[in-house]
């Protein structure tokens, strides 16, 4: 039996609405245990559920960005439930961006997109020689660029494990080429920290070409790294616009 693209982080029968986390590159649905509980009861939160890492560890990761996509998106289609959010955080906004916009092309647009820690599609930065670097080197550079947050890259011993699944998920965003399309009809917020130096204003307000809706711009008190910096006002704010 095939693994479900996505599971819950907890099922929450008296639920109003579902949030669908697309993690940063290498993560998977445990990453966000943390983030879980402080979300309202309200939300129903679901991660999704990639191969090569957690439970799926086994399975080769995937590397074809455009399959991927709409096989998850296929998969959220399906779904009764309404209405639904995607949450994309720093390189799985990415993910979370092409999902949402092939849900609108399917008839089945999301409530609303949310964005944490990543430029605007048509101007984010891709690394596109990283996944085929040595792997001392990748390290290096994964590191130097904080491409992981600080307590995964600090584990040495974790690296062997991690490796291919965080060499997948930037091979994905390396092969990205950026296809302008009309503006999607779901409305997108963008989080970001006031202390990342890493992503300009400009590159953040970037976002507002691609939904014909007014952006929304959240700061928040954190680095690159919301879900560990500042979660309660991460989920505060995902809380007020869902």
């Amino acid at each position: 039996m095939t693994p479900p693209w996505f599971v819950p982080l907890e099922e929450r029968a008296d639920a109003t609405a579902t949030l669908f986390v697309f993690p940063h590159a290498g993560g998977g649905p445990a990453s966000l245990i943390d983030l879980t509980p402080k979300i309202p009861g309200a939300i129903e939160p679901w991660a999704v559920n990639l191969p090569g890492r957690q439970a799926r560890l086994p399975e080769t990761p995937r590397t074809d960005l455009r399959p991927l996509v709409d096989e998850l998106a296929e998969d959220l289609a399906g779904r009764a439930r309404a209405p639904q959010a995607l949450f994309g955080y720093c390189s799985g906004a990415m993910l979370a961006y092409l999902v949402c916009r092939r849900l609108g092309e399917l008839g089945r647009p999301p409530a609303r997109l949310y964005v944490g820690s990543f430029a605007a599609p048509d101007v984010a930065l891709l690394l596109r020689r990283l996944p085929t670097l040595p792997s001392e080197i990748f390290w290096e550079q994964i590191i130097e660029l904080g491409g992981l947050p600080r307590e995964l890259a600090d584990r040495v011993a974790l690296r062997p494990v991690l490796e291919p699944a965080l060499r997948a998920d930037f091979g994905l965003l390396a092969g990205y080429h950026h296809e302008p399309g009309p503006p999607m009809t779901t409305p997108i917020t963008v989080l970001y920290g006031r202390d990342d130096h890493s992503l300009s204003r400009g590159s953040l307000l970037g976002w507002r070409r691609q939904s014909a809706h007014r952006l929304s711009m959240r700061e928040l008190p954190a680095t690159h790294w919301l879900v560990d910096d500042a979660p309660d006002e991460l989920v505060a704010a995902i809380a007020e616009e869902i």
